[in-house]
């Protein structure tokens, strides 16, 4: 088995890691053919680590952070979640990790355009039965405000520039208060200067005590993190 990454929070401190991943292999079945995309990977996540996976088109990048997000289970290997063995869990107990414990940044925002920046941030808020409706409103001012948008609160997605509807897929995903925030090709739709302003958001809140971890095909995003691992052809290199 390859020797796991270990980030420099795992070299200097003893604690459980918040994800670690041994041994993990993926394969699709495609007709008669099996596809391995992942071979073997292994990874110790810590919390407050603020972690870039780097690595070109068809790496595997995006299958790791699939399997790490809870949306699709290894083919083989053992993925420990807060110390628990995530392939034990149900689909529901997948879910709820996934609704409460991750929250997730998407290259294309995904923001639905007939709601305003408020109502886009407490959507999550609904899926789940730990919120007052009654809170609602003031965790999404909490959240935007955060994110250095208090004054449109109720734009629309199409009355916000790229970066602002950046923000606010950043201020959705904090809305729960997850102990982990997935980025996939978080600046991969801005300009070089909006990308260096998410950039600079997501390391203040890996600064605030957020683990963060960004799926990304560029270098220079990829060294804004504090730790790299670059995948190749489903390695860890």
């Amino acid at each position: 088995m390859a020797f796991p990454y270990r980030s420099q929070r795992d070299i200097n401190m003893s604690n459980t890691p918040l994800l670690e991943l041994s041994g993990i292999n993926k394969i699709y079945k495609m007709g008669q053919i099996d596809l391995q995309v992942l071979y073997d990977v292994s990874l110790h996540i810590y919390n407050g680590d603020f972690v870039s996976i780097v690595g070109p088109s068809g790496s595997g990048k995006t299958t790791l952070l699939n399997i790490i997000a809870c949306l699709d289970r290894p083919t083989s290997g053992t993925y420990n979640f807060f110390g628990e063995d995530v392939g034990l869990k149900s689909n529901d107990e997948m879910s709820e990790i996934r609704n409460l414990r991750i929250g997730f940044i998407f290259q294309s925002f995904n923001l639905i355009p007939r709601h305003t920046a408020l109502e886009n941030v407490i959507m999550p808020l609904h899926y789940s039965s730990r919120f007052k409706n009654s809170s609602f409103k003031d965790l999404g001012l909490e959240c935007l405000e955060k994110v250095g948008l208090s004054e449109r609160v109720g734009h629309y997605p199409n009355e916000l520039s790229g970066g602002q509807q950046q923000r606010v897929a950043i201020a959705r995903a904090l809305v729960t208060n997850p102990e982990i925030i997935l980025a996939d090709e978080p600046t991969g739709n801005l300009d070089s200067k909006t990308s260096d302003d998410i950039m600079e958001l997501l390391k203040n809140l890996n600064k605030s005590g957020k683990t963060i971890i960004t799926i990304t095909h560029d270098n220079e995003v990829a060294e804004q993190a504090s730790e790299i691992i670059k995948i190749k052809d489903g390695r860890v290199i």
